[in-house]
């Protein structure tokens, strides 16, 4: 057998078969209502298997052991196994699973990806996002894995056990890795990447691997997002790419997995079957299964296990649990076309600012109240402002909001958060990140001054100018600057007001931005770097786009083409480049999102690095928009000036 010797005739066959499952063939659904449903009998009938399960499960996968056991992966409440013949399920969590979050003392962190080695018993692996953990009695203790170079900056989406006991490991944007006893090991030769300068390249999402159980050295991969399936036959050093099925790209791989000459892919809720030795792909249907799903249910995923073994388990997911969301701040953040505005330019061309906006067929404005510097532009009451020297001449803001009302138009206020001059010098520095090398205050690139997101005292400051600027009648609260430092010498950051020294940076940022959320009467958004509606960052600045989505009312990538790198899709000359960048950000950031909340993105309104700079280019940006499903677009220009919007977009139906 060998994938690399197909018959190219036959690459591009896409049979389909919807064969019937045998007698005695198990099936069970995950259930956000009922956790655990089984059935014998082809969905005929149904039993709830969910004793020793929590109430308000949050399933995200299930699992087949080597010995018959099961085993359930949650999105908060941890790990699950239920033995072959046993009647309940037991839980196999320990404290280090556990979020390190004040809000949530007892919620366990999202399980990612999960592994059990079908030649040794007993062997496991786990990630929960940014940490990789592996037992050998059967998840009755666990070990944490280091990560080496990638202890900052990765997110884990996919494990495998090979033949010999490796331990594979996907990630979101670093390709693959082996787990040795020497540590990672880079095993990613080959697999789809965006170059985005000359020494620094994206690997694809890494959605499954699996090793072919009879032949040590062949792997294959599944890629997120359209990546493709890929095979290697050296143990995953190098990779080459298979043929596609016809007319098909995957969006998200739930399971890959290996049988002779047979890889089996579950994606998008539906599976394949890719004959290794023909290239023939042939499509797999439970749609029989779920027309016969008890109703009233909504399954979140199927897991089929084959009573006459041709195939191997199958995993279907149809769904995530929904967020239990209050609807009308969504609604009313949602499909907001805004120009942003600078103080400055509020003060010299408001006229101009609203007669753009309504010429372009926009219906928003974003305005700084607390800019980059730590000025507020309103009349506060905050005492640690005033005596900070944060408050400078306020705007009028009585009349600016008359006046925007007037017009039909939503009023937003942005507030930078933890870039802050003012609290940053204010009470001996007592606020700043501190350097761990010359126990002073940290410095940034570019002499940036940032505060300890960790600060309770930090957040309540930024809250309450929020709240205050709700007060005043803001349509909506835009927070910026909501991360940790990324440029600079970020290995000397010492945050002394850190409470949990293993909490993940995004759990810092989602306890700051739950707590606003509880306590602002307004929607709120949240302003994030583009690539992190691309890539799954997470930990990297603590940008973690699910868990923002989760929370907020509207999450506001800034997705400028020219910040992306000078390689960064350059495969689309012209128009096309930006057109690319903010079509594939907002559909890729919808998947991971989750559909948390609208994704509003940030789009360019200046020249910079922009050869193609002018209408066309501020329009390829909006189809771009519309195009991907993405709520809105704020234009972004830090001058206030928008005649090229105007010339691109002018005389536009609301619509456009």
């Amino acid at each position: 057998m060998s994938v690399f010797r197909t018959l190219p005739a036959l690459l591009s066959i896409f049979c389909f078969a919807a064969p019937a499952f045998a007698a005695g063939s198990r099936v069970f659904v995950l259930s956000e209502k009922s956790g655990v449903l089984a059935s014998t009998d082809n969905g005929k009938s149904w039993s709830r298997e969910s004793e020793g399960l929590p109430e308000g499960l949050f399933p995200l996968s299930m699992h087949a052991g080597p010995s018959g056991e099961l085993y359930i992966t949650t999105l908060q409440n941890g790990l699950y196994t239920l033995s072959n013949g046993a009647s309940r399920w037991k839980a196999l969590n320990l404290d280090m699973f556990l979020m390190r979050s004040e809000l949530h003392p007892g919620r366990y962190r999202k399980i990612t990806a999960f592994a059990a080695d079908s030649l040794r018993p007993g062997a496991l692996a786990l990630a929960t996002k940014h940490a990789l953990y592996t037992s050998r009695d059967g998840g009755r203790s666990w070990n944490r894995a280091p990560m080496g170079s990638l202890e900052h900056n990765h997110y884990i989406t996919a494990l495998a056990f090979g033949p010999q006991g490796a331990l594979y490991v996907g990630t979101s944007f670093h390709g693959i890795y082996r787990l040795t006893e020497r540590g990672l090991v880079a095993s990613s030769t080959d697999l789809p990447s965006e170059p985005y300068s000359k020494d620094i390249a994206f690997r694809e999402e890494v959605g499954a691997i699996a090793a072919d159980p009879s032949s040590p050295a062949l792997m294959y991969a599944a890629m997120n997002f359209g990546g493709g399936l890929f095979a290697s036959r050296d143990g995953g050093r190098s990779w080459k790419a298979m043929s596609p099925p016809e007319g098909r790209a995957f969006r998200l791989v739930d399971t890959l997995s290996v049988t002779g000459d047979s890889v089996y892919i579950c994606a998008d809720g539906g599976a394949w079957r890719f004959n290794s030795r023909t290239g023939a792909w042939s499509s797999l249907s439970i749609d029989e299964i779920k027309r016969r799903a008890p109703r009233g249910e909504a399954p979140l995923a199927f897991l089929v296990l084959e009573a006459n073994g041709t195939h191997p388990p199958l995993f279907y997911r149809l769904g995530i649990p929904a967020a239990r969301r209050e609807k009308a701040p969504l609604e009313a953040a949602a499909n907001r076309r805004a120009l942003y505005a600078s103080v400055p330019a509020v003060r010299r061309n408001l006229a101009g600012l609203v007669s753009e906006i309504k010429d372009c067929g926009l219906n928003a404005m974003v305005i700084d109240m607390k800019d980059d510097v730590g000025n507020l532009y309103f009349p506060t009451g905050n005492e640690t402002a005033l005596r900070a020297g944060a408050a400078r001449r306020p705007l009028d803001v009585v009349a600016l909001l008359s006046r925007l009302r007037r017009e039909g138009i939503y009023s937003i206020a942005r507030v930078v958060v933890f870039k802050d001059p003012k609290l940053f010098n204010y009470d001996g520095h007592r606020h700043a990140i501190w350097n761990a090398r010359t126990d002073a205050p940290w410095r940034g690139a570019e002499g940036e001054y940032w505060v300890d997101p960790h600060s309770r005292i930090v957040q309540d400051y930024n809250i309450g100018i929020a709240r205050e600027l709700a007060k005043l009648g803001f349509d909506e609260i835009q927070f910026d600057y909501i991360r940790f430092p990324s440029d600079g010498p970020t290995h000397l950051c010492r945050y002394r007001h850190r409470r949990q020294n293993d909490a993940f940076k995004s759990e810092v940022i989602g306890d700051f931005l739950e707590r606003a959320k509880r306590s602002i009467p307004v929607p709120i958004s949240a302003d994030i770097y583009g690539f992190n509606a691309m890539y799954r960052f997470g930990n990297w600045i603590g940008q973690d786009a699910e868990v923002i989505a989760s929370i907020v009312d509207a999450v506001c990538p800034m997705v400028y083409p020219s910040h992306f790198g000078g390689r960064y899709y350059r495969r689309f000359p012209g128009d096309g480049h930006p057109y690319r960048i903010v079509l594939d950000s907002g559909i890729r950031g919808r998947i991971i999102t989750g559909g948390g909340a609208p994704i509003r993105p940030y789009l360019q309104a200046f020249k910079m690095l922009s050869p193609t700079w002018g209408p066309g280019y501020i329009r390829a940006q909006t189809d771009g928009v519309r195009n991907s499903g993405v709520s809105g677009y704020t234009f972004w220009n830090a001058r206030g000036e928008y005649d090229m919007v105007r010339r691109a977009l002018g005389g536009k139906r609301p619509d456009r």
